[in-house]
Protein backbone atom coordinates (compact mmCIF):
# COMPACT_ATOMS: atom_id res chain seq x y z
CA UNK A 1 0.00 0.00 0.00
CA UNK A 2 1.62 3.59 -1.26
CA UNK A 3 0.75 6.41 0.71
CA UNK A 4 0.27 9.74 -1.16
CA UNK A 5 -0.15 13.14 -0.55
CA UNK A 6 -2.63 15.01 -2.64
CA UNK A 7 -1.59 18.42 -4.30
CA UNK A 8 -3.44 20.82 -5.36
CA UNK A 9 -2.04 20.11 -8.95
CA UNK A 10 -3.67 16.57 -8.58
CA UNK A 11 -7.10 18.46 -6.94
CA UNK A 12 -7.06 20.84 -9.94
CA UNK A 13 -6.08 19.03 -12.49
CA UNK A 14 -9.29 16.34 -11.59
CA UNK A 15 -11.85 19.81 -11.15
CA UNK A 16 -10.65 20.48 -14.60
CA UNK A 17 -11.60 16.80 -16.34
CA UNK A 18 -15.42 17.51 -15.01
CA UNK A 19 -15.89 20.66 -17.20
CA UNK A 20 -17.06 19.50 -19.82
CA UNK A 21 -19.25 16.97 -18.19
CA UNK A 22 -23.22 17.36 -17.56
CA UNK A 23 -23.99 15.53 -14.18
CA UNK A 24 -27.23 14.89 -13.80
CA UNK A 25 -28.45 13.19 -10.57
CA UNK A 26 -31.33 11.23 -12.28
CA UNK A 27 -29.26 9.15 -14.28
CA UNK A 28 -29.10 6.39 -11.64
CA UNK A 29 -26.28 5.92 -8.77
CA UNK A 30 -24.33 3.64 -10.66
CA UNK A 31 -24.41 5.34 -14.10
CA UNK A 32 -21.20 7.87 -14.81
CA UNK A 33 -21.74 11.26 -14.43
CA UNK A 34 -24.46 10.89 -12.31
CA UNK A 35 -22.30 12.48 -8.91
CA UNK A 36 -19.82 15.33 -9.19
CA UNK A 37 -18.39 14.15 -6.05
CA UNK A 38 -17.56 10.69 -6.86
CA UNK A 39 -16.41 11.67 -10.36
CA UNK A 40 -13.93 13.99 -8.78
CA UNK A 41 -12.55 11.57 -6.42
CA UNK A 42 -12.15 9.18 -9.56
CA UNK A 43 -10.25 11.67 -11.62
CA UNK A 44 -7.89 12.34 -8.00
CA UNK A 45 -7.22 8.92 -8.05
CA UNK A 46 -6.02 8.73 -11.79
CA UNK A 47 -3.64 12.07 -11.11
CA UNK A 48 -2.23 10.02 -7.90
CA UNK A 49 -1.59 7.53 -10.21
CA UNK A 50 -0.05 9.10 -13.13
CA UNK A 51 2.16 10.61 -10.92
CA UNK A 52 3.12 7.46 -8.84
CA UNK A 53 4.54 6.14 -12.33
CA UNK A 54 4.98 9.01 -13.91
CA UNK A 55 2.62 8.67 -16.74
CA UNK A 56 2.60 11.98 -19.19
CA UNK A 57 -0.42 11.33 -21.37
CA UNK A 58 -3.83 11.24 -20.34
CA UNK A 59 -5.80 8.52 -22.34
CA UNK A 60 -9.62 8.86 -20.74
CA UNK A 61 -11.08 6.01 -23.18
CA UNK A 62 -14.17 4.76 -22.20
CA UNK A 63 -12.55 1.04 -21.53
CA UNK A 64 -9.58 2.23 -19.48
CA UNK A 65 -7.81 5.49 -18.20
CA UNK A 66 -4.62 5.10 -18.53
CA UNK A 67 -1.80 3.42 -20.70
CA UNK A 68 1.29 2.24 -18.93
CA UNK A 69 4.00 0.27 -20.34
CA UNK A 70 1.72 -1.47 -23.00
CA UNK A 71 -0.79 -2.30 -20.45
CA UNK A 72 -4.58 -0.34 -20.41
CA UNK A 73 -5.31 0.27 -16.62
CA UNK A 74 -8.62 1.07 -15.15
CA UNK A 75 -8.51 3.22 -11.71
CA UNK A 76 -10.70 2.29 -9.47
CA UNK A 77 -11.06 5.08 -6.19
CA UNK A 78 -13.34 5.47 -3.25
CA UNK A 79 -13.60 8.18 -0.32
CA UNK A 80 -13.00 7.34 2.74
CA UNK A 81 -12.30 8.13 6.95
CA UNK A 82 -9.18 6.61 8.00
CA UNK A 83 -5.92 4.49 6.17
CA UNK A 84 -8.04 1.25 4.63
CA UNK A 85 -7.59 -2.31 6.63
CA UNK A 86 -6.15 -5.17 4.64
CA UNK A 87 -9.17 -6.66 5.14
CA UNK A 88 -11.15 -4.07 3.72
CA UNK A 89 -12.53 -4.62 0.12
CA UNK A 90 -11.70 -3.44 -3.76
CA UNK A 91 -14.89 -3.52 -5.72
CA UNK A 92 -15.69 -3.47 -9.09
CA UNK A 93 -19.45 -3.19 -10.33
CA UNK A 94 -20.70 -6.05 -12.64
CA UNK A 95 -23.84 -4.56 -14.12
CA UNK A 96 -24.40 -7.93 -16.16
CA UNK A 97 -25.23 -10.96 -13.67
CA UNK A 98 -22.37 -12.93 -15.52
CA UNK A 99 -20.24 -10.48 -13.04
CA UNK A 100 -18.00 -9.30 -14.87
CA UNK A 101 -17.05 -5.84 -16.02
CA UNK A 102 -17.16 -5.07 -19.84
CA UNK A 103 -14.42 -2.24 -20.50
CA UNK A 104 -11.42 -3.30 -22.04
CA UNK A 105 -8.78 -2.74 -19.36
CA UNK A 106 -5.33 -5.18 -18.61
CA UNK A 107 -5.13 -4.05 -14.98
CA UNK A 108 -7.61 -2.79 -12.57
CA UNK A 109 -5.62 -0.44 -9.81
CA UNK A 110 -7.47 0.59 -7.10
CA UNK A 111 -6.98 3.11 -4.14
CA UNK A 112 -8.99 4.69 -1.30
CA UNK A 113 -8.92 8.85 -0.56
CA UNK A 114 -10.00 10.43 2.57
CA UNK A 115 -12.93 12.69 2.55
CA UNK A 116 -10.90 15.85 3.14
CA UNK A 117 -8.75 14.54 -0.20
CA UNK A 118 -5.37 15.73 1.77
CA UNK A 119 -4.27 11.97 1.26
CA UNK A 120 -5.00 8.32 -0.22
CA UNK A 121 -3.05 5.23 -0.34
CA UNK A 122 -2.62 3.09 -4.11
CA UNK A 123 -3.68 -0.26 -2.68
CA UNK A 124 -2.19 -2.49 -5.80
CA UNK A 125 -3.63 -3.51 -8.78
CA UNK A 126 -4.61 -6.89 -10.09
CA UNK A 127 -5.23 -8.22 -14.05
CA UNK A 128 -8.81 -7.76 -14.65
CA UNK A 129 -9.67 -11.43 -15.43
CA UNK A 130 -7.92 -12.66 -12.28
CA UNK A 131 -10.05 -9.78 -10.48
CA UNK A 132 -12.63 -11.67 -11.58
CA UNK A 133 -11.72 -15.12 -11.25
CA UNK A 134 -10.50 -14.61 -7.69
CA UNK A 135 -13.12 -12.11 -6.28
CA UNK A 136 -16.28 -12.87 -4.91
CA UNK A 137 -19.88 -11.77 -6.84
CA UNK A 138 -22.12 -10.24 -4.86
CA UNK A 139 -26.09 -9.45 -5.82
CA UNK A 140 -26.81 -5.93 -5.71
CA UNK A 141 -28.74 -5.51 -2.31
CA UNK A 142 -26.94 -8.31 -0.86
CA UNK A 143 -24.99 -8.10 2.23
CA UNK A 144 -20.82 -8.60 1.85
CA UNK A 145 -20.02 -8.04 5.08
CA UNK A 146 -21.73 -6.76 8.54
CA UNK A 147 -22.98 -3.24 7.75
CA UNK A 148 -21.74 -3.39 4.25
CA UNK A 149 -25.11 -3.34 1.41
CA UNK A 150 -24.41 -2.70 -2.44
CA UNK A 151 -27.19 -0.90 -3.09
CA UNK A 152 -26.08 0.54 -6.68
CA UNK A 153 -24.67 -2.41 -8.49
CA UNK A 154 -23.78 -6.27 -8.92
CA UNK A 155 -20.16 -6.26 -7.87
CA UNK A 156 -17.27 -8.55 -7.52
CA UNK A 157 -15.27 -7.75 -4.75
CA UNK A 158 -11.33 -8.84 -3.01
CA UNK A 159 -9.67 -7.92 0.05
CA UNK A 160 -7.04 -5.57 -0.16
CA UNK A 161 -4.40 -7.73 1.07
CA UNK A 162 -4.93 -9.81 -2.03
CA UNK A 163 -3.89 -7.06 -4.61
CA UNK A 164 -0.41 -7.10 -6.32
CA UNK A 165 2.02 -4.66 -5.59
CA UNK A 166 2.11 -2.04 -8.20
CA UNK A 167 5.67 -3.48 -9.02
CA UNK A 168 3.96 -6.57 -10.97
CA UNK A 169 2.63 -3.84 -13.65
CA UNK A 170 6.39 -3.44 -14.79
Amino acid sequence: MNEITITDQMRTAAHLKTKHLHFDKNRGLSKFGSEKKRTIVGYIGEQMVKNFLNIKMDDDEFDYDLFYKGKRLEVKTISCKFKPYPNYLCTVNSHNLDGVHKQAADYYVFLRILNDQSKGWILGCMPCGEFFQKGEFVEKGAQVVKGVQFVKANATVLPIRELYAMEELG
